[in-house]
């Protein structure tokens, strides 16, 4: 059986993946792979279907991957973001830093 822990995996240059239990148990170690990788392309879909659960560390560690990645001139995408994690990113008013990276239909509002 897989372990529940939290794994980034390049599907390849264009497309990574997260998935497994991303906590602030999980996360140091997996931020340390994060941190050497250097993205090749201008633009990564980063698929978050595989996520099981999250916390607030989570959500810094998503904040992280998309800073570090604009810093190497990429734009993540991000895609199948679980719920939990999209409210986590409400209640902390940290949506307006996601805007861009995520593409989400918000029941109520247009434009």
């Amino acid at each position: 059986m897989m372990s529940d822990k939290a794994v980034w995996t390049m599907i390849d240059d264009q497309h990574a993946m997260l998935s497994g239990v991303l906590n602030r148990n999980y996360i140091p170690q997996l931020w340390q792979q994060i941190a050497q990788w250097q993205p090749k392309v201008e633009r990564l879909d980063l698929d978050l279907s595989a996520v099981l659960s999250t916390d607030s560390a989570a959500m810094a560690l998503i904040l992280h991957i998309i800073d570090h990645a604009k810093n190497c001139d990429c734009h993540i995408m991000l895609r199948s973001v679980p719920n939990k994690l999209l409210t986590l990113f409400e209640v902390s008013n940290a949506m307006p830093l996601l805007v861009e990276h995520i593409e989400i239909e918000i029941e109520g509002e247009s434009g």
